[in-house]
């Protein structure tokens, strides 16, 4: 970063802001002090499907869950704390306020702080990058305070040039990248999400680069060039990040149709849940799934899927479910699948765990990136295979391990 540029010593206020829209409209004012405090300052347009406008403040011992949800947690967020380090405390209210207007969603971030302009650089030569030099710890370099980004897994998000605008459907592309724990997880996700595309899932864009070391998904909480709002379930239900796990699936559902009011969306998310439990996506948290719709309107849908990966193949990650099925983080069979649709409303469950199963499959047949990572192919058959079945599988022992990237 520019050593000319000034960073105070603390936040302990911040603008809230719109951001999908150019005259930034105040929307509230957010404060630390003994604790959080959020008050509104118009009466139109909450911040949250879960902060209704009122008059007194929203008072909380830990920031809001609205305002926690795209903050960074594990390599990302030391890294920048360490950077910044010299300039003072780098606590949830720094990150907030450095996230600006770059943040996932249609918030933004006002704390009087100006960070200059980046060097871009384009997709083409991140996709057909074949230096020596590695690539990512220069993106990190450059990039690092040009969008906040959630998880734990290092990532950047980065502006595409202007000579690619008529190629990505997006302006922002994030670019994830994999470590000597979970290697080649650039591939492992790329091949997952391509699959969720073969089931008609409508993911976002992917690619994935030449020499493997990075993932990259367009940016997908705009239309039109109008910025969504974004809420992700774990701020849904006002959990904590930390409680992301502790849920479970016929909640999440039941949470869709209580707030988009659709059993479309519930569908939606049901196939979702569908296809991570074929694919043996253990990590399907609830922060890994969203709502998005126009700030201060109803138009509410679910996000498209992301995040998705088959982590069984890893060993030092568990073999259960991010999230319970009639209690159990067992993966479940096909009846239980069939089932879990059923009670949520869904229409014709048992087709559509079919048709994931078949396409999910035919598409891993066909897959010549899956190739890429030595027994990804068989261990993501032996997933599908599980939920093809109509008994409950034998549960083998085996020792409880970390989940994903904690």
């Amino acid at each position: 970063m520019n050593k000319s540029v000034v960073l105070p010593s603390s936040v302990n206020q911040i603008s809230v802001q719109r951001a999908d829209i150019d005259n930034n409209l105040q929307l509230g004012i957010l404060t630390h002090g003994s604790h959080f405090s959020f008050q509104y300052t118009q009466p139109d347009i909450p911040v949250s499907l879960s902060m209704k406008i009122r008059d007194d403040s929203y008072n909380h011992g830990v920031i809001h869950p609205i305002f926690s949800q795209n903050l960074p947690e594990g390599f990302t967020r030391r890294y920048i704390a360490d950077k910044l380090a010299r300039f003072g405390k780098i606590d949830d209210m720094y990150f907030l306020a450095l996230q600006g207007t770059n943040g996932i969603g249609a918030l933004s971030y006002d704390a009087g702080i100006q960070l200059p302009e980046v060097e871009q650089i384009s997709l083409k030569e991140i996709l057909s990058w074949s230096s020596a030099k590695e690539l990512f710890p220069q993106l990190l370099e450059r990039y690092y305070l040009r969008g906040i980004l959630s998880g734990i897994q290092p990532k950047v998000m980065i502006s595409t040039s202007e000579t690619e605008r008529a190629i990505v459907q997006q302006k922002d592309i994030i670019v994830k990248t994999c470590d000597e724990e979970f290697p080649l997880l650039t591939v492992n996700e790329f091949v997952c999400m391509e699959a969720a595309r073969a089931c008609l899932l409508e993911p976002p864009v992917t690619y994935l680069s030449d020499n493997l070391e990075h993932f990259i998904i367009e940016r997908f909480d705009s239309v039109d060039n109008k910025r969504l709002a974004f809420e992700d379930f774990s701020t849904l239900m006002n959990k904590p990040g930390d409680e992301k796990y502790n849920s479970s699936y016929e909640t999440l559902l039941k949470a869709v149709r209580v707030y988009t009011g659709s059993i479309e969306e519930v569908t939606k998310a049901y196939k979702i849940v569908v296809f991570s439990c074929i694919i043996g996506n253990g990590d399907a948290h609830l922060k890994n799934f969203a709502l998005q719709y126009s700030l201060g309107k109803q138009d509410i849908i679910l996000s498209p899927p992301y995040d998705i990966t088959h982590t069984i193949i890893y060993e030092t990650i568990d073999n259960d479910m991010a999230l319970r099925i009639k209690k159990s983080k067992a993966f479940p069979n096909k009846q239980e699948l069939i089932r879990l649709g059923a009670e949520a409303g869904v229409l014709n469950s048992d087709q559509i765990v079919e048709f994931i199963s078949d396409h999910a499959s035919d598409f891993i047949k066909s897959s010549e990136e899956i190739k890429l990572m030595k027994g990804l192919k068989e261990s993501i058959e032996h997933s599908i295979s599980i939920a093809s079945i109509s008994a409950p599988p034998i549960k083998q022992y085996r020792h409880n391990k970390k989940r994903k990237y904690d």
